[in-house]
Order: C-alpha cells, then sequence, then structure tokens
C-alpha cells in the first residue's frame, strides 16, 4: 500500500510511548554535515525532532568511535561501530546515506526509510538536472532502495510520480517536505554596513553547486544572478549571495557572494535584507526549494520563479510574488517593489512554524513508525 501525505501538517504532541524506537539515521561516509548547506541542516534537524518525539535516534557519522551525546535520545556514532540489528529503523539520507549504510553491512536491514532529494528517471528527464554517469549512478542505487526499502520518502507530487512511473508502486511512498526551525536565536548587528553595503539588500541564500555536481543549475544561476543584481543595483538595491558553489562567473559589481555562513547566523543577514531571491533550475523542476521556507520563517518577502513546486507557500501566507522563469528585469522589478514597502507579516512566521516546522514534518512519520513498532512487537 502507497500512502502520500499532505505539504502542510501541524506538528502533533510528542510520542507517550514507554517502549521508545530506536532509530539509525545515516548519510555520508566521507564528511560530516555541514550546518551551512542545507543537507546538512536537514540531516540533523529531523534527526532532533524524531528525538523530541521519544525515539532513541543515533546519528552515524565516521568519526571517531566513542558515542557523543547531542541532545537528550540524540546520539552521534562512528559508522564503522555500527550494529543495525540493534535498531528498529535505519533512516537512510539521498541516494548517498544508502550507498553509506550497503557499504557498512546494512543493506538488508527488514525496515529501512528512504529520504530522496530527487529522483533520477531511467533516461534523462525534463527539469531535473542530474546528466551522464551521475544521473545513471543515482538510478541505479534507486533500483536498489525500491528493491530494499520499507518506505521511500520525497519532496514533491513530481518526484512521487517519476518514482511510480520508474518503479513502480510497491513500495511504500510519502511525501516529507523540507521543514524550517520553530526557534532561531534573537535579532543580531546588521552584518550588512561592515560589508560596506548602505544600501537596501535582496539575498540569495544558497547552494549555487559546481562542475561536478550540478554543473548546468551552476551556469544557470550565475548568469541570472548577474542580470538580477546588474538591474536591482540600477534601482539601488544590492544583491548578496551567499553559501557554497562555484561562482567563477560572477559580476562583482553585481553580486556581492559572502560564502559560506554559518546556521546560527544566516538567520540574521536574512532579518535585515528586505527581500529574498528564489531561482528554478530551468523551465521545468521537480525539486523543491528550502530556501522559500527559511525566507518565510524570518518574515523576509520573496520574489520566486514560477517553476518552482512550493512557490505555493507565496500565494498561502501572502509574502511575496511569483514571476516567470527567466525573466531577469520582471524579478528585480518584483524585488524592487517588496524591498521599497514594509509588507504585514502578522501571522505568516506562526504559519510556518505551525506547519512546516521539523517537528510537523517527523509527526508525518508517525505511521511508519508505528509499523516498525508493531513489526518488533510481532518479533519479540
Amino acid at each position: 500500500m502507497t500512502t502520500y501525505s499532505s505539504d502542510a501538517v501541524e506538528a502533533a504532541s510528542p510520542r507517550d510511548d514507554s517502549r521508545p524506537l530506536r532509530v539509525a539515521c545515516v548519510y555520508t561516509r566521507t564528511r560530516p554535515p555541514s550546518m551551512a548547506a542545507m543537507d546538512g541542516i536537514r540531516f540533523v534537524r529531523m534527526a532532533e525532532a524524531l528525538a523530541r518525539r521519544g525515539h532513541e535516534v543515533d546519528i552515524f557519522l565516521n568519526r571517531a568511535p566513542d558515542p557523543k551525546a547531542l541532545a537528550p535520545r540524540l546520539r552521534e556514532l562512528s559508522l564503522g561501530h555500527a550494529r543495525w540489528d540493534d535498531y528498529d529503523i535505519v533512516k537512510t539520507f539521498f541516494h548517498s546515506g544508502f550507498e553509506t549504510l550497503v557499504a557498512h553491512g546494512g543493506g538488508e536491514h527488514p525496515f529501512i526509510v528512504s529520504k530522496l532529494g530527487s529522483v533520477v528517471g531511467r533516461e534523462q528527464t525534463e527539469g531535473v538536472y542530474f546528466f551522464g554517469a551521475t544521473r545513471e549512478r543515482c538510478f541505479g542505487v534507486q533500483r536498489e532502495i525500491a528493491r530494499r526499502s520499507r518506505v521511500v520518502t520525497v519532496l514533491t507530487n513530481q518526484s512521487a510520480a517519476l518514482w511510480w512511473k520508474e518503479h513502480g508502486c510497491a513500495t511504500q511512498l510519502m511525501q516529507v517536505p523540507t521543514g524550517v526551525d520553530a526557534e532561531i536565536p534573537p535579532l543580531g548587528p546588521n552584518p550588512y554596513p561592515g560589508l560596506g553595503i548602505t544600501e537596501p539588500v535582496a539575498i540569495y541564500a544558497g547552494n549555487l553547486y559546481g562542475r561536478h555536481s550540478q554543473p548546468e543549475i551552476n551556469r544557470l544561476w550565475q548568469a541570472q544572478l548577474n542580470l538580477i543584481g546588474a538591474r536591482l543595483r540600477c534601482r539601488g538595491i544590492r544583491l548578496v549571495a551567499m553559501g557554497d558553489g562555484v561562482t567563477d562567473l560572477l559580476d562583482p559589481e553585481a553580486v556581492k557572494h559572502v560564502g559560506r555562513i554559518e546556521t546560527s547566523a544566516f538567520w540574521n543577514w536574512q532579518r535585515h535584507a528586505r527581500v529574498g531571491i528564489v531561482l528554478a533550475q530551468g523551465p521545468v523542476q521537480d525539486n523543491e526549494s528550502s530556501k522559500l521556507y527559511y525566507y518565510l520563517r524570518t518574515g523576509l518577502p520573496v520574489v520566486c520563479e514560477r517553476p518552482v513546486p512550493n512557490a505555493w507557500l507565496i500565494e498561502t501566507t501572502g509574502l511575496g510574488t511569483v514571476v516567470d522563469f527567466g525573466d531577469a528585469e520582471q524579478l528585480a522589478e518584483s524585488a524592487a517593489a517588496l524591498a521599497s514597502m514594509r509588507p504585514k507579516i502578522d501571522g505568516v512566521v506562526q504559519h510556518m512554524i505551525r506547519y512546516h516546522s521539523w517537528d510537523a514534518r517527523a509527526a508525518l512519520y508517525d505511521r511508519t513508525f508505528a509499523e516498525a513498532a508493531a513489526l518488533r512487537g510481532s518479533a519479540a
């Protein structure tokens, strides 16, 4: 049976269960997840939220073998000392997380929950920016996920449709979108004057990718940011971009790139900006944009290109504008209009916390985790 959750679900109360489930969370084996990038944020925040719901959660990394307590019911352990049979559920993160699990002997676990950020097709799929050997590797991993996993979770309707087309309906499928922090640090000093920026700021917060990951998107976004930044500067607004990725084509006169900003700090950069920018990955897009959740959680108005699947958040909250793909002039004009006003944000922040927090996302797993508890009970 296939299940499919809605995009906005209010967080339920923490579980009242005297027998918590043991959950192993697995991602990369080559590097620790960075809390300045969305993949690392998503991996850690979901583990934290599951622990708050009463589960015993272990994050596995390629580090020293001594367990490290991170929070109540949340630990960090070494992959080299994993004992997968000790866990009721093994939750993998992205294609690489499943590869890590298999490489470390956990591929036969009876209850694997596989989280996918993107789904690729057997052949090149319009709107999915994974090409050549990268796409082929990801599709091969998906075949193994379909064979071995109890549940697969995706971000969008488009990804779900592609999964069903390529892998059928035998594996239980859920939609679990990106979440956002319920609590954020207090307002701090404005970081922009320290960069010599005195104009109102439009911010682009996110990974630009690179030559070895998604070079096509990297070139597209650098070109678009240059066009948008030049048009904004003519309107007295400075475009600031942050995050990882190759920036060799960015025009410093049009775009001020500040590099990687840790999670604890970037909320402040958003709060002191006047508008947030979201770019699509092309005229068709399957993957959602996590930036939207974070801009809106801060109460920051957004201009977003239309193909982005979760652009509906702007319509729901009323905080921003959706524009046509590739129209830098329209995007800059809309951004300038939003930057010149003080929009009403009453209720927007609370809406994002109530329906789109990590705790709300963790609550989506309750039915799946109840199945794992029943499986454990039948095996006892």
